[in-house]
């Protein structure tokens, strides 16, 4: 039997099944937060818009309209968070190219993981030398799998707009990495 999707996830969530709640998050948790801790540079600042994210979905239930892909929506509820909370003094999250996480992926011996590891430091100092919607268009694009016309819904950019930042990203990325 196949798995109901998204959008029949979420209006079973809108008529009141909470379990599609729980399946939705199961769903997407990992992402999500991957997403969250990549885009801030913070685990902690993350956590906190992951749970806020999540609330916020089960809040706003009711006003959910499937005319976009759930993962379009969710994801343009995290990243409005995240720039809600730049704009309080007391809660500006730190850039740490350290808290940037971009390959989990262990290597098999310890030269392999030693070098692993040197390019995921450069990647990371990389990734934190872009603007926060620069590196938000690379890690939806290249971690997540969106395609650009999903991440223009999210940012409010057109498509053509989100594919040359996305083309000057990886750019400014190349120059910081050579």
């Amino acid at each position: 039997m196949s798995q109901p999707s998204d959008q029949e996830l979420m209006l079973a969530l809108k008529a009141g099944d909470r379990a599609a709640f729980e399946a939705l998050y199961r769903r997407y948790r990992d992402r999500l937060h991957a997403f969250l801790v990549r885009y801030t540079g913070d685990p902690a600042t993350a956590q906190d818009l992951f749970q806020e994210t999540f609330l916020r979905v089960f809040r706003d239930r009711a006003r959910y309209e499937p005319r976009a892909a759930f993962a379009t929506w969710l994801f343009t509820i995290a990243r409005n968070l995240f720039l809600d909370s730049l704009k309080k003094p007391a809660a500006k999250p730190v850039q740490s190219e350290a808290a940037i996480q971009v390959v989990p992926d262990p290597a098999p011996d310890a030269l392999q993981g030693l070098e692993r590891r040197e390019a995921d430091t450069a990647l990371r100092r990389a990734l934190t030398s872009l603007t926060a919607e620069e590196r938000a268009i690379l890690l939806l694009s290249r971690f997540e799998g969106l395609r650009y016309a999903q991440i223009a819904e999210i940012l409010g950019n057109s498509e053509g707009a989100v594919k040359v930042r996305a083309h000057r990203a990886l750019q400014a990325l190349r120059r910081e990495l050579l």
